[in-house]
């Protein structure tokens, strides 16, 4: 699963920032209480839940989410914040997963974790100034 594009996530702050953003300016907007509903049913099976992802559906649910709030529609924005909350879950649990792949296989190959990380600064001592300059 890839990240989103930079103009996606900065489209959907601005979104959620704006008070006054109104969602059904944009061609094809949908209630933001049928959005957070497709997105519940969307995530009952992997399948349908990857091809929501795929279609752009947590930029939309996001949006959804920031309006229903906006409009005091607070059941509906609860239910939108879970459902990101169980997506923020799952970015978090897939990037643990490929981080420990990678960690794995390269320790499998007798390589280093970095080849360019310092070694452990055990012995060096960051004074507080107190120490003589000619030290």
């Amino acid at each position: 699963m890839s990240s989103p594009a930079p103009d996606d996530v900065g489209r959907a702050l601005s979104a959620l920032a704006d008070a006054d953003a109104d969602i059904d300016d944009r061609p094809g907007a949908r209630p933001p209480a049928e959005v957070v509903a497709d997105a519940r049913d969307a995530f009952q099976s992997l399948s349908s839940a990857a091809r929501f992802l795929s279609d752009g559906g947590e930029l939309t649910l996001r949006r959804a989410v920031g309006e229903a709030a906006r409009r005091g529609n607070h059941d509906c924005a609860r239910s939108g914040r879970a459902l990101l909350a169980d997506l923020d879950r799952l970015h978090v649990a897939l990037a643990d997963a490929a981080d420990g792949s990678n960690r794995d296989s390269r320790a499998a190959e007798g390589r280093p974790r970095d080849p360019d990380h310092f070694r452990s600064g055990r012995t060096t001592v960051f004074s507080g100034g107190v120490e003589p300059s000619d030290r």
